[in-house]
């Protein structure tokens, strides 16, 4: 049984507190976020738990101490050594945290002695032997005599059944075990490791004593130690308070921006493919489909009229139907369709087939040629689909010459001829 009291007026506030962390429960939170919450708890916990005891290491410097293994010039073994074991104390409270097993005083010894490893091996974990003033406070401490019986009557306590609303047990706990003070060094940040213990042990969002909390902490402390724990209890609150923000605000960002860009997304993705405009665009498609099918037949069909051994290897890339947005993009801009490929003793072709913008019709086709000193003087210069044929134009020597009613098979013989005479026998 524990002998603390409070006022009556805390009441209102532990009930907000319940509601909260109902609230917060209820909620699904990604992973992500909450991972990112823990990190952020853990690197602003070890930072002023150990600031409030005189570490000297930055916000900054404690981040890179903790995550990088970084050494700071100027800053002591000892500072560096007690971030690193905070940290892996605050690691091992979560892994506590989330087990069924019942809390004892060796929870509370293993955990000191995570605090002071390497620091004060003789000490870590074990308590003090020597009696023990603090500073600033009229507050004694018990006799190290005393320090087993009262540590046993506190982890009796901590296995218990309790009654009361867990930031009160939180509450309690803190000032109980300060008030015994069993260890030489390392008591205030086993506390506060402590606390938080049993506020995740109900699900509760960790809390991190500001460094700027120290003079209000300390005199919550002393009132504590003659059985009040109001201050203590308000000190809390307003801790947990900001917690719960920090998560609440993750939670709102879940809500309000990924979930509605994800719910849109899926919408948008979960469609169908939309099919080009069926009008005017559909009579150029199957023309441009046409002429693809004829440029593969005819590479077909001169492969396997030639023997192994002098066979060229000739192919065409897969044409996609264009979808909504691609169509528009042929409208506007040069958009390539597919391609022609060759091979023959060591000499190669690689054409394209583009679309090019006409302003006021349809895209017309481009033969886009990468080595321009080859092209011959008689060429097809552009290709314009015009219902199930072509319109052709050809330059021959100085002057142009337009065909129409040009069917595919014929366009594709004469472009798969030019293109053989030019890159593969040419050379």
């Amino acid at each position: 049984m524990h002998r603390y009291r409070w006022s009556e007026s805390i009441e209102s506030r532990l009930q907000q507190a319940t509601e909260r962390m109902r609230r917060l429960r209820a909620t699904t939170m990604p992973p992500a976020a909450v991972k990112s919450l823990r990190h952020w708890f853990r690197i602003h916990h070890t930072y002023n738990s150990n600031a409030i005891e005189g570490n000297r290491l930055t916000l900054p410097e404690t981040r890179a101490v903790v995550e990088d293994g970084i050494t700071i010039a100027g800053k002591s073994l000892k500072d560096h050594f007690e971030a690193v074991n905070l940290a892996h104390a605050l690691d091992f409270v979560e892994a506590l945290a989330s087990k069924e097993t019942v809390l004892g005083e060796r929870d509370v010894r293993e955990m000191h002695g995570i605090v002071l490893r390497g620091i004060d091996p003789e000490n870590a974990g074990s308590y003090r032997r020597i009696n023990v003033r603090i500073g600033g406070t009229e507050h004694v401490p018990p006799e190290a005599l005393r320090v087993p019986e009262e540590m046993r009557a506190f982890g009796e306590w901590l296995a218990g059944a309790k009654n009361e609303h867990p930031v009160v047990v939180c509450a309690i706990a803190h000032a109980w075990f300060e008030t015994i003070h069993p260890f030489v060094d390392g008591n205030g940040r086993t506390g506060r490791l402590l606390a938080n213990l049993l506020l995740m042990r109900e699900h509760y969002p960790a809390i991190v004593l500001l460094v700027e909390d120290r003079a209000r902490y300390y005199t919550a402390l002393d009132a504590s130690h003659s059985g009040d724990i109001t201050a203590m209890l308000e000190l809390t609150l307003d801790r947990l308070d900001q917690s719960f923000e920090e998560y609440e605000r993750a939670s709102r960002e879940v809500l309000e921006l990924r979930e509605p860009a994800i719910d849109y997304l899926a919408e948008q993705l979960g469609k169908p493919p939309a099919a080009p405009p069926p009008s005017e665009a559909h009579s150029w498609h199957e023309a441009v489909r046409a002429l693809h099918g004829a440029l593969r037949d005819f590479a077909s069909q001169l492969e396997a009229r030639l023997p192994e051994g002098r066979r060229p290897s000739l192919s065409v890339t897969d044409f996609s139907e264009p979808t909504e947005v691609a169509w528009k993009l042929i409208q506007k801009t040069p958009y390539e369709l597919f391609g022609l490929h060759g091979e023959h003793h060591g000499s190669w072709l690689a054409l394209s087939i583009r679309s090019s913008p006409k302003k006021g019709g349809l895209p017309e086709l481009q033969v886009s040629e990468p080595d321009v000193s080859l092209q011959l003087r008689d060429r097809i210069t552009s290709m314009e689909p015009t219902g199930h044929t072509f319109q052709v134009t050809h330059i021959e020597g100085v002057s142009i010459r337009i065909e129409h009613g040009v069917s595919a098979l014929r366009l594709a013989t004469e472009l798969w001829t030019g293109a053989i005479n030019t890159y593969l026998l040419s050379r």
